[in-house]
């Protein structure tokens, strides 16, 4: 008898396109309609897909999402008590209401970050759209940078620690000291790549073959259908 995948393993053998555009379709339909309902019915699809999929997520993420909700709440209630003279719990409603759009991009982001590696999104954007490869492999690159730039800082930081080289006496050179760094790092990796690829001759022809290919399955239809129906199911409700 065959063993059902698991949901992380099922969301991770989707097309990433599949996943990318019904997450698309989720955000826009919750910014262009407006309606609370959308909002609430988004953010615990969100919720219940990044549930499924439980990613990793450290406390320097964790804190980062937690820190834009709040403070994008606080700024827009006080915009709209100060700007348009609305009662506090009018502007908190209106500002919570574009907090929970902020809300279901992050969630959507991290379920689509969780479940796609680089490789794939690369693939299917040149296998599925056509674009060419030269292009679509920037967002690989992309994506295999972030996590060295991170890995970069989390040396970086250790070592001051280890050294006892912090004070709060001047931030702001305190931040600088670690951006200038961490640009001549980039720079220097976008170097190196740069001379591999060209010496590897990335670019010389007009098509490249790929060893895995992605293609649209039958998982990702169901997906698609129980998903849009999902997502159409406020419009029925009075």
């Amino acid at each position: 008898m065959a063993r059902l995948p698991s949901p992380k393993d099922f969301l991770s053998s989707l097309n990433p396109l599949t996943k990318l555009a019904l997450f698309l379709v989720g955000i826009f339909q919750v910014a262009l309609l407006g309606d609370p309902k959308y909002a609430l019915l988004h953010l615990l699809l969100s919720s219940t897909l990044l549930a499924l999929v439980r990613p990793k997520v450290g406390k320097a993420e964790f804190a980062a999402a937690l820190s834009t909700l709040v403070g994008y709440t606080w700024v827009n209630t006080a915009l709209y008590i100060y700007n348009y003279s609305m009662s506090p719990w009018d502007a908190a409603r209106n500002a919570l209401q574009l907090t929970a759009r902020v809300a279901i991009i992050i969630l959507y982001s991290m379920t689509f970050v969780a479940t796609t590696t680089p490789k794939a999104l690369t693939v299917a954007l040149t296998e599925q759209l056509g674009v060419p490869y030269v292009y679509a492999f920037m967002s690989f690159v992309t994506l295999r940078m972030a996590p060295l730039i991170r890995r970069d800082l989390e040396n970086m930081i250790a070592y001051r620690r280890i050294k006892g080289y912090f004070s709060w006496k001047a931030p702001h050179r305190y931040v600088a000291s670690y951006a200038f760094p961490l640009l001549f790092l980039a720079v220097r990796r976008s170097i190196t790549l740069a001379l591999s690829m060209q010496a590897r001759g990335f670019g010389k022809y007009a098509e490249r073959t790929n060893l895995e290919k992605t293609r649209f399955r039958r998982g990702d239809l169901l997906f698609a259908l129980a998903y849009l129906s999902a997502a159409a199911a406020p419009a029925l409700l009075p």
